[in-house]
């Protein structure tokens, strides 16, 4: 019997440092794979989409809520989205800004990148926003003539320096920018559109719009 005690006495000392130690290693211990949380911060869909020089910016640049449209004025789809987007711009100036990014991707009956080069120059002088009005007013058929029509209803437009602008490498090389980006981030139609850098299904509707973004009182 003492011989028994003496090994109770050297065992159950030895099994409660090994359970410590395996609860320390426990608690301590880091799993491989993360957390639910750090899923969803890691899987946001969120993308890093670089803002050129030559991109109009409509509404408070200051604006908590950056839509980035990537539109064609020959796409119908993007003529309804244009006219819902500014009527959300016009209601909620102080909370939504646009960056437009023009992709250029219709080639029948007319191709529109001659208008995406004129859109370009018009930014230039501050008339982005009256010839995109213009432009997709006349979106089933932006011909060379109708282009140039627009150019010349632009409200104090400079044509001297519109034809400057045509004719220099800037309109082509901002273009081609923008069709690199929308290539790197896996953009494959039109319109696509990110909210503070998150792609969305854009809503058909301004009240659609509105609940998307939480502008609903």
């Amino acid at each position: 019997m003492p011989q028994t005690k003496h090994l109770l006495l050297i065992f159950v000392p030895a099994l409660i440092i090994v359970g410590t130690a395996l609860f320390v290693r426990v608690i301590q211990y880091k799993p491989l794979y993360p957390t639910q949380e750090q899923l969803t911060e890691y899987n946001d869909n969120s993308l890093h989409i670089p803002i050129l020089a030559g991109d109009p910016i409509l509404g408070n640049k200051k604006a908590p809520i950056t839509i980035i449209a990537f539109e064609d004025f020959a796409c119908p789809a993007c003529k309804t989205q244009s006219d819902i987007l500014k009527q959300l711009l016009e209601k909620h100036p102080n909370d939504v800004k646009l960056i437009w990014k023009g992709l250029p991707v219709t080639t029948f009956p007319h191709n529109s990148r001659e208008s995406h080069l004129a859109s370009f120059c018009a930014h230039e002088q501050g008339l982005f926003e009256p010839f995109k009005d213009f432009a997709f007013a006349n979106s089933d058929n932006l011909s060379s003539s109708i282009v140039q029509a627009i150019i010349e209803q632009l409200p104090n437009v400079d044509s001297q320096g519109m034809t400057t602008c045509l004719t220099s490498d800037r309109p082509e090389t901002y273009i081609l920018q923008t069709e690199q980006i929308a290539t790197d981030i896996g953009i494959q139609t039109v319109p696509t559109i990110f909210v503070n850098n998150k792609q969305v299904t854009p809503p058909t509707t301004l009240g659609g719009w509105e609940v998307s973004l939480g502008l609903v009182e």
